[in-house]
Formats: C-alpha cells, sequence, structure tokens
C-alpha cells in the first residue's frame, strides 16, 4: 500500500474535485482536522450527487437485473422477494448504512414486512429518509435511525438482514460478520449486495489494463468529466492517501467479506454481475451516456459484452455480487 500513497491521478481527481460547482478548497481541508468516523459522516452527509458514476446510466442498471434475475425489467428487490420470501409475511428486517432510505421504501411497499430497522452514522440522511417515509406512508414499517452498528445488543432479533451496497465500509469484518449472526433469528436470511473487489479500490493490474484499453476505443465526446473542459485519458488506481481523506470506511475490508461470510452462513445463491471494468471506466463521464442515441447504446452494448466476456474467461473476477445467505439452527 505504501508504494501508492499518492500518486498522479490523485492530483487529478483533486483539480476535478475543485473545479465541481458545489466543492471547495475550505471543503477539502476540513477534511484533514476530523477524526475518521466524522470524515466518514461528512462524506455521507449529502443527498444528491452528480451523475457520474456508472449506476446512474439506465442501461447498466438494466445489465445488473439481467445478470440477476435473467430479465432486464426485473430488479433484484422484484426477484427476492418473489424468490426467498414468497411465502413468508410480518417480518422483521435490519438494513445496515441506509443512507438516505430510499431502499428501505421499495422493502416496506412488499407489503412483507411489520418493521424495518435501518440506521446509518449520517444524522442528516436520517433525517431526510424519516421526512421521505412520512410522505410516502411506511413511517409506521420503518424504524430510521441515526446509530452506530456497534450499539446493537439484542440477539437473534431479525428475520432478515439488509447489506446493500454498505457492507464494505464495515471494519473490522470478523466481528462484524459474527455480530450479524448473532442477531439473526436461527434460519434468517441474510441479503448481500456489496462490491467485494480490491480493498481500497486498489485495482489489480489486470483491470486497469482492460479498462484502458476499452477507453481508448470510446469516441472523445464521450470522455469529458462532469462540467470540465477535461478529458479522461487513463484510469489511475487512487493513492491510499486520497482514499482514506475522502472516506476512511469505503471499501476497508471489502475483499474479506465473502470469505468471512462463508465462514458462518451457509451460502444459497450468488449472482456476480461485473464492475470490475464498467465501474472503473464510467467513473467520472458516466453523464455523457444517459441518452438514448444509437451510439450511445451500441457503445455500452460493446461495454458489456467486453466485461462479460473478459468475466467468462476467467481473465477477472466480479468486484460486485448479489448473494443470500441463511443463518442455519444452531
Amino acid at each position: 500500500m505504501l508504494k501508492n500513497l499518492i500518486n498522479v491521478g490523485d492530483f487529478l481527481e483533486l483539480y476535478i474535485f475543485l473545479k465541481r460547482r458545489e466543492r471547495s478548497l475550505y471543503n477539502l481541508l476540513s477534511r484533514l482536522f476530523t477524526f475518521s468516523k466524522n470524515r466518514t459522516k461528512s462524506a455521507w452527509s449529502h443527498f444528491k450527487s452528480p451523475p457520474t458514476h456508472w449506476w446512474d446510466i439506465p442501461q447498466i442498471i438494466e445489465n445488473w437485473n439481467f445478470l440477476i434475475s435473467g430479465n432486464p425489467q426485473t430488479n433484484y428487490y422484484d426477484y427476492f422477494i418473489t424468490t426467498f420470501l414468497y411465502e413468508k409475511t410480518n417480518l422483521f428486517a435490519l438494513s445496515l448504512g441506509c443512507g438516505t432510505g430510499h431502499r428501505e421504501l421499495k422493502w416496506a411497499a412488499s407489503s412483507k414486512f411489520i418493521q424495518i430497522d435501518a440506521i446509518d452514522l449520517s444524522p442528516k440522511r436520517i433525517e431526510f429518509a424519516q421526512k421521505k417515509a412520512l410522505e410516502e406512508g411506511f413511517s409506521h414499517i420503518i424504524n430510521y435511525q441515526t446509530m452506530d452498528f456497534d450499539k446493537i445488543t439484542e440477539e437473534n432479533k431479525y428475520d432478515l438482514i439488509l447489506c446493500e451496497q454498505s457492507l464494505h465500509h464495515f471494519s473490522p469484518m470478523e466481528k462484524v460478520v459474527d455480530k450479524i449472526n448473532r442477531i439473526l433469528k436461527p434460519d434468517g436470511l441474510l441479503l448481500v449486495n456489496e462490491y467485494v473487489g480490491p480493498n481500497r479500490f486498489q485495482w489489480v493490474p489486470e483491470q486497469l489494463y482492460y479498462t484502458n484499453m476499452l477507453l481508448k476505443e470510446i469516441p472523445d465526446k464521450y470522455k469529458y468529466y462532469y462540467h470540465s473542459r477535461l478529458k479522461k485519458r487513463k484510469q489511475y488506481k487512487p493513492g491510499i492517501f486520497r482514499m482514506i481523506l475522502s472516506d476512511p470506511s469505503e471499501a476497508i475490508e471489502s475483499e474479506n467479506i465473502l470469505p468471512e461470510l462463508n465462514k458462518k452462513f451457509r451460502l444459497v445463491q450468488q449472482k456476480e454481475y461485473g464492475g470490475t471494468i464498467l465501474h472503473l471506466l464510467f467513473n467520472g463521464i458516466a453523464q455523457n451516456f444517459i441518452n438514448e442515441a444509437e451510439e450511445t447504446l451500441n457503445i455500452l452494448k460493446k461495454c458489456f459484452q467486453f466485461e462479460n466476456e473478459l468475466l467468462h474467461s476467467k481473465k477477472i473476477k466480479s468486484d460486485f455480487i448479489f448473494a443470500v445467505y441463511k443463518k442455519e439452527f444452531e
């Protein structure tokens, strides 16, 4: 890790950060003088982000749906409910790192739950989520709380625990997984939709090689960064210093998620949906692909095929997975 403490890509990201209209040098420097957990809260105190990530592209979502459910129009919520909860009702669930609460609203709408406890470290996001739940008529089901996972003590409480792009922010993973096991009821389910790639986004050489190979084939007009005249010409591995400064919890133990889960739970189902190349490729430039132009759709199709072929041939591993685990009777 010390070999990649800081690099040229970090200076590029700093430039882009400061060029954003909503960012300032003050915001950046203020992170230097806050504790680790406070920096994490600060990193996730916003409600909206510019559409610069791969998940902002509608066709990416459809591709996820296809790889998980087999149908581009069936999302993982509906797939999980019809496959694993079809005979279940009055469930108690816990959602870890709920953020603004948009996922919990979808679960509550299924009428499968009597209560969903949703926790997050960010008071601002919890307040936003509470207002949204009240507006949509689900405040009697969803219990949003500003809470540290460490504070939960009751064992064998939940029928279902939801880890949706949150578990990779937790550490130490062995203790976290052990606690999930303790608070989940015997025969309870654990849904994991997570990034499980390299810790701290320290991309392996193969994925950087293939990402930059694909980037070169994309027309220049698609490579402009958000609100910038600067083009994305190369994907770099982020420096450790930048990762910790930005959010100390980001992908802190992502590589250990699956090994630790497999020690404690029985794997019921796992679906890989890539991101090893596409996550990197579209980072910072995804806004250029949010349109229905034929050229755009053709480029996206080629990108999907490129990553899928690499995954199928085992040249790369999937950085994102959807998995369902079960706690066995003790």
